[in-house]
């Protein structure tokens, strides 16, 4: 197994659900597929969204029909250009399935193609008639069918109501795969145009009329209206089309699986749109008590965004746990649901300690380096993958030391290794990011929550893409609807970018926490405001602040404060040992004899909860269990219990450590 392979850890359950999903049942004599809903899996960037597709593409190759298309990088493209270039894909040759075809589909796409003369309307009708006439033969179509699929299989300039036609080669290899097909399958659309009339929903119009209609939405495609039609229409016909395939032929009976589609990416309106036209055509057709579903699988990848507008009613939800202790998924009640939302779980610290024994290391603890390489990443598949590659590659070292890891890049090799390792978790997390808004989102790091960041967002001239910009780019980065290990790594990568700026910049890790401390203020949030005055420095400060509160609040409260005060972020001072680390702060600071027990804890606890604190944090971790014994002496009526578990969870803890 390789290092990167890593990130497939954890998908195990949401494939057995794709696979249950895409199970045909015998019902009746016949084989029918269930309504199942649209699979939604979100998770941040580098959750593993991508590598699931990859992994059920592996399993879906030379088996099942199926289509896998990153939606991003096709954005510009409409939905009925996306429907043929998964139409071209679902149309390639497999066992049992031979090669499933779309008249239906290419009727539509054929006439919205077509040059009507539409201030006739009875010479229009007959222009239709005449080139369904011409197509009636399998030759005459293919080229059409390999254009339409093709342009957006390539890079797409600006959406347009007709696709344009692909690269050469791209059509010279269409051609060429189509021209091996049993030269007697024949492809007869007239003979399908009357679909359009009825369209499976008991309809009584006529076909060539609505045909001319489409035509017509087609010439003005800008029409929001339009599409909407154009869209509904040929998702219709596309979904009649694939029932008719899997129930034709002498092998009908062995399609025991679903053909599917991958949708990466599908955030943007593109997305949007073409999932729920096809919720939408779902929906009608079982409004009309029509029992046959259509036997497609699809799945989605989201950032968290995809549902936004969907009600809660029409979608559920369902993890990895509750997936575990399903017996049977077509009894659960979340499966009848029109979407179904799936988050992509964080790696265990078993599955991050079973990547660090697979790439067998010739150095190191891996129990040790299993928990550093956790605490660093919190389990963000991507990260951990990413720094667990360059610990494979890096010289041996005495102790597991995250900020050489940060700082690493192999000069080896000219690819993107030769950077840092936190410059690669940066890209990686970021992707695309401009340098004004790299700065906007440092800027904005600072703060504890969504709430401050705002409040940072909102004063004048601080960012340069302002608080509009910030509130509809930056902010959903920073803070999605979902925390995860990705978004936490994130801020703190970004944290430290704000802790190293150099003189000239609008704002410095100083001025920052200066405005947020009175932002807490304001607020009367008193662990926000000793946060803050923690994280710049003002050791003497907080720790006085604490010693008068502790006379103040009950032992629980107080302890509950000082945890949120000492998660303050941390800027080491040079390379010692954390201990030591905490003796030089302590003395710095000027603190008075009285006040060095509960000192050295503030500052001990801080440096512990630093996920990029070195291995060498035994001692840290013992002088924190003696402080904490000290500290709940001074507690009014004596030691109290909470502080006593404390004590013992930091002994045990320093067990594990350099």
């Amino acid at each position: 197994m390789s290092v990167g392979s890593s990130r497939v850890y954890g998908l195990k359950d949401v494939i057995e659900l794709v696979r249950e999903f895409m199970t045909r049942e015998d019902q009746q004599g016949g084989l029918r597929s269930g309504w199942f809903p649209v699979l939604v899996v979100e998770g941040f960037r580098g959750a593993g969204k991508t590598a699931l597709l990859n992994a059920l593409v592996a399993l879906l190759d030379q088996r099942v029909p199926h289509a896998n298309v990153d939606v991003e990088s096709n954005r510009h493209a409409s939905v009925s250009q996306l429907l043929s270039a998964i139409a071209f894909d679902l149309s390639r040759k497999y066992p049992r399935y031979d090669a499933l075809q779309f008249p239906r589909f290419i009727v539509g796409q054929l006439v919205m193609s077509l040059d009507l003369d539409l201030t006739d309307h009875n010479r229009a009708r007959q222009e239709v008639v005449e080139a369904l006439q011409r197509h009636r033969g399998f030759d005459a179509i293919r080229e059409f069918l390999v254009e339409t699929a093709g342009s957006v299989l390539v890079n797409m300039g600006t959406s347009a109501g007709v696709p344009v036609k692909p690269p050469a080669r791209l059509l010279e290899l269409g051609l060429e795969w189509m021209a091996g097909l049993s030269p007697g399958r024949r492809l007869v659309l007239g003979a399908y145009q009357n679909w359009y009339g009825h369209r499976d929903l008991g309809l009584l119009n006529d076909p060539i009329d609505v045909l001319v209609d489409l035509n017509r939405w087609a010439t003005d495609y800008a029409s929001e209206d339009n599409r909407q039609r154009i869209d509904e229409l040929l998702w219709a016909a596309f979904l009649a089309d694939l029932r008719a395939e899997f129930g034709r032929g002498r092998r009908a009976d062995e399609r025991t699986l679903n053909c599917v589609v991958l949708l990466d990416n599908a955030d943007n309106e593109l997305g949007r749109r073409f999932l729920h036209q096809l919720v939408r055509a779902r929906r009608q057709r079982a409004a009309g008590e029509q029992e046959d579903a259509d036997p497609l699988t699809v799945v989605a990848t989201s950032r968290g965004g995809l549902l936004t507008d969907v009600a809660d009613s029409d979608q559920a939800s369902v993890d990895a746990e509750e997936l575990r202790h399903t017996n049977d998924v077509r009894d659960a009640e979340w499966s009848r649901s029109w979407w179904l939302r799936y988050r992509l779980r964080e790696l265990s610290l078993d599955e991050v300690g079973r990547a660090i024994a697979d790439v067998a290391l010739a150095w190191g603890v891996n129990e040790r380096i299993t928990r550093m390489l956790h605490r660093v990443t919190g389990g963000h598949p991507a990260s951990t993958s990413i720094v667990l590659d360059a610990i494979v590659r890096m010289p041996p070292e005495k102790w597991i030391d995250p900020e050489a890891i940060l700082g690493f890049a192999d000069t080896s090799t000219s690819t993107i290794r030769s950077s840092t390792v936190e410059q690669q978790l940066l890209d990686r997390l970021l992707v695309g990011m401009s340098d004004a808004s790299l700065r906007d989102l440092e800027t904005c790091a600072a703060a504890r929550d969504r709430e401050y960041a705002l409040l940072l967002a909102g004063q004048d001239g601080l960012l340069v893409s302002g608080q509009a910009g910030y509130e509809e780019v930056l902010d959903p980065i920073l803070w999605p609807e979902e925390e995860s290990a990705g978004v936490v790594l994130l801020r703190r990568l970004l944290a430290r970018r704000l802790a190293t700026r150099a003189d000239g910049f609008p704002v410095s890790w100083s001025g920052a926490h200066a405005r947020l401390r009175l932002a807490c203020r304001a607020a009367a949030d008193e662990a926000g405001d000793l946060h803050h005055a923690l994280a710049d420095g003002e050791v003497a400060f907080v720790t006085g602040r604490l010693r008068q509160r502790l006379d103040e609040l009950d032992s629980g409260s107080w302890f509950t404060l000082l945890t949120s005060v000492t998660e303050a972020p941390y800027v080491p001072r040079g390379s010692s040992a954390p201990i030591e680390q905490v003796r030089e702060t302590v003395a710095s600071a000027d603190v008075e004899q009285p006040l060095a027990s509960m000192a050295r804890l503030v500052v001990a606890l801080q440096i512990a909860a630093n996920p990029f604190t070195d291995s060498r944090c035994r001692d840290l971790h013992l002088q924190i269990a003696d402080d904490y014994s000290d500290v709940s002496r001074l507690c009014p009526g004596g030691p109290h219990a909470v502080f006593l578990e404390a004590s013992r969870q930091h002994r045990r803890e320093a067990e594990w450590w350099d």
